[in-house]
Parts: structure tokens; C-alpha cells; sequence
């Protein structure tokens, strides 16, 4: 089982003076923009692909529950970027292997919620990505491989990268 942690109070302190990759140091291979508007209580967002959603509090957070919310978006693109990362992980691995069956499958767990030894003020996320090991095991990669791709590939996921230090991220194979 891999080890991380999820709880809220252990989630790493942020930096006071966070240094992070300038945006000058990437090479640009896909921009795209979103835009917001209203909030997440009662707001609407958008992509220039055509892409629109309400937004809503869920009830947890005073909402109605009856839009989406950020969280449910972080997790969806966490957990597709992650699925990528497997992908291309596994190749990188396994030269010349059967690719990651379509069944493969990633369920990203987002929570926000507040710091529980109330050191920090505001909100904190928390994301525990569950893998599912059946279709792993459907190209003939054993427990072990399994635990190894799924770390490799946190190492390679734009989404890990972005929130280390940052977000407790919490690896599951299941």
C-alpha cells in the first residue's frame, strides 16, 4: 500500500514566501482559458470550447447542492490527468507492452474542509486518487509493478506536481 496521508491536519504548512516555477520556464504546448463569474455560491463558468456550468455551494458549505462546484472539477481534472500519467508511465516502463485497457480506472476523493489544529486560517483541500488495480492487472502487471506505475506516475502528473507541498495527496490502489 503506498504511504501518504490525507488528513487535513497533516496537510504540509504552505511556504510564507513560496518560490514556484516561473510562468517564463514553460514551454507552452496547450493554453486555454476559463471564466468565472458570480462565485462559487451562485456563479457560472466557462471555457472557450463552449463548455458552461453553474456553480453552487454544496450543502456541506451552506449550497443548495443542486450545481457543481469546484471541487467536483478539480477532481475530475485531477483524476484524468492522472489516468494520463498512468498511461504514459506505463509505456515508459513497459516498452513494447499492451497498453492500459480503456477500463482503467482513477476516482479522485477531493475534501475541503478546515484545518483541524486551526493554524492555518481559511480552507484546505485534501484528494486521495483511488486506483483500480483489475485493469491493471488485466495487461499482466502484478501487484508490485502496480504500486511502482502508480508512484512513477505521481512523479510525472502535472496535477501531483502542482499541488505538492501544497495539498495532502493520499495514493490508494484498490
Amino acid at each position: 500500500m503506498l504511504r501518504s496521508t490525507l488528513s487535513l491536519a497533516r496537510a504540509v504548512p504552505r511556504r510564507a514566501a513560496f518560490q514556484a516555477r516561473g510562468i517564463a520556464s514553460v514551454s507552452p504546448i496547450y493554453t486555454t482559458t476559463s471564466t468565472s463569474t458570480g462565485s462559487r455560491a451562485a456563479g457560472l463558468a466557462k471555457t472557450e470550447s463552449g463548455l458552461e456550468l453553474k456553480m453552487d455551494l454544496p450543502k456541506e458549505l451552506g449550497g443548495k447542492g443542486a450545481q457543481h462546484n469546484p471541487e467536483e472539477l478539480f477532481g475530475a481534472a485531477y483524476g484524468t490527468c492522472f489516468l494520463s500519467a498512468l498511461g504514459a508511465t506505463h509505456g515508459n516502463l513497459n516498452k513494447g507492452a499492451k497498453p492500459l485497457p480503456k477500463s482503467t480506472q482513477v476516482d479522485a476523493v477531493v475534501t475541503i474542509g478546515k484545518d483541524a489544529d486551526e493554524k492555518l486560517a481559511g480552507f484546505l483541500l485534501a484528494v486521495e486518487l483511488k486506483v483500480h488495480s483489475a485493469p491493471l492487472k488485466e495487461v499482466g502487471l502484478d501487484s508490485a509493478q502496480i504500486q511502482k506505475l502508480v508512484e512513477e506516475a505521481h512523479k510525472m502528473c502535472p496535477y501531483s506536481r502542482a499541488v505538492e507541498g501544497n495539498v495532502a495527496v493520499k495514493l490508494t490502489i484498490v
